[in-house]
């Protein structure tokens, strides 16, 4: 933590060579000033952090000088110090904005004088860091770091310009690992809602039971477990934004809550009917065809047409293959470590070109991430470094002429290829496979029931 810069400001050289002394030996930087001009020079041509001011000086007061440090920078913190204190004087100049009041000598207080300097050097601290956090949030959820120029991502960058400025719905469709996440919080980072919370919620993570708790909240004893009293993210993100990640998963009974929250903009904790008012703006997210569930019945028609006011669709990474060799590349320079930047040759960027992509975007950054780091030549990317499953040849991505290709199986394979590849890459852990493969846990049960995969020793799985 960097100490503050103290301007230390009294027309007694001694009481002023003093408190420099002390502060000195302290860690601080200290630049000292005869009276209340010389002090706003120096304000005005150094960096200054806090102010530690004489109330009586000939030419300036401190609590004149107070005032104008508030009109140059009113974060800068002002200590006063005088020797005809009193307590209306210090009520009065608490009042002004002072940030605290002594009396002279401080020497007599100078544990408490050094511990408020302590706690202003800790609070500045966190206000730089919390500055940089949002700077690094602005810069990292800007459009440009949505990588692209195919047509079709063009057309989202115009949906998410349109949309970002306004509370209205947004649903999110895509595959996963096709960014669904970096949109929906470049969404809120450019929105009128910028300043509050962001709350994401994975709908598919968690039980009927918990889900309703995680979202509304519960009282103490309203379900076995429940010890004490539970802010729900609804009420976390007043103000804010809810991101409902994976809203297919959302079950039926939930659903007509969800369509409650957003008709009427309130809704009662577990365990309680008394109806809390939030006023959240809700973007889902969904690797399903949503309106397909709808005509199966599993997602509710009404809600459907809420959560979509705008719908934006994400295009999957095959779907736009010129835009590989920009994201590789972007990728590159991203993941790069000291001081020499890696390239890849341009054969390499064609063979990443041929392939299907099943992972998307999420996908070619772990392909690149992983060259990167078992690449041969060092300084560039070959052809011997692409990891094997690129270097194979897809079952079923060409035809013999004259001959038909079964479409649902073909993709049926590969996502069977896919899911066993990720399973044993992390060593049979499916919430990692998962994870890699950006759908839940319970998904991936369901697809290796589907697919009859089993981990070594085990039984197959049966539905």
């Amino acid at each position: 933590m960097v100490p503050p810069t103290i301007l230390v400001v009294d027309d007694e050289p001694n009481s002023r060579f003093g408190i420099c002394q002390i502060l000195t030996e302290e860690g601080y930087k200290v630049i000292p000033a005869e009276n209340g001009k010389d002090a706003l020079a120096k304000i005005k041509t150094d960096s200054i952090n806090v102010v530690v001011t004489d109330e009586r000086m000939p030419d300036l007061s401190g609590m004149e000088l107070l005032a104008a440090v508030k009109k140059i920078d009113e974060r800068i913190p002002v200590i006063l110090i005088t020797a005809y204190g009193s307590v209306s004087m210090a009520v009065e100049a608490l009042k002004q904005g002072a940030h605290y009041f002594f009396e002279k000598p401080v020497f007599n207080n100078l544990e408490r004088f050094l511990a408020i300097l302590r706690q202003i050097a800790r609070t500045q601290a966190m206000e730089r860091e919390l500055d940089h956090l949002r700077k690094e949030v602005s810069e990292k959820y800007s459009f440009p770091n949505i990588i692209g120029d195919h047509p079709k991502m063009l057309e989202v960058f115009e949906s998410i310009g349109r949309v970002a400025q306004t509370d209205k719905t947004v649903l999110l469709q895509g595959e996963s690992g096709t960014g669904k996440d970096l949109i929906a919080k470049t969404i809120h980072y450019n929105s009128l809602r910028r300043d509050k919370p962001l709350i994401t919620v994975n709908c598919g993570a968690l039980t009927d039971t918990l889900l309703t708790s995680e979202l509304f909240g519960h009282t103490k004893g309203a379900f076995t477990g429940a010890v004490k009293d539970s802010i729900g993210r609804f009420q976390l993100a007043d103000g804010g934004t809810v991101v409902l990640d994976e809203i297919a998963e959302v079950p039926l009974h939930l659903q007509k809550t969800l369509l409650r929250i957003i008709e009427e903009k309130e809704f009662e904790r577990v365990g309680d009917s008394k109806p809390i008012k939030v006023d959240v703006r809700i973007i889902s997210t969904t690797n399903r065809n949503l309106h397909q569930e709808v005509s199966r019945g599993n997602f509710r028609e009404d809600l459907y047409y809420r959560i979509s006011i705008v719908p934006v669709t994400l295009p999957a990474l095959r779907e736009r293959v010129t835009d590989i060799p920009i994201l590789a590349n972007y990728f590159l320079k991203k993941f790069q470590e000291g001081e020499h930047g890696v390239y890849m040759d341009g054969e390499v960027l064609e063979h990443l070109k041929t392939y299907s992509w099943p992972g998307n975007v999420r996908e070619l950054a772990n392909v690149v991430q992983q060259m990167m780091v078992l690449g041969k030549a060092g300084d560039h990317i070959t052809l011997q470094d692409l990891p094997a499953h690129l270097l194979l040849k897809e079952e079923g991505l060409s035809e013999e002429k004259g001959g038909n290709i079964q479409l649902t199986k073909l993709v049926s394979d590969i996502e069977k290829k896919w899911i066993l590849m990720k399973l044993k890459e992390t060593g049979w852990n499916r919430e990692r496979a998962a994870s890699l493969l950006g759908i839940t846990r319970k998904m991936l049960t369901d697809r290796m029931i589907k697919h009859h995969v089993k981990a070594p020793g085990k039984k197959i799985l049966h539905s």
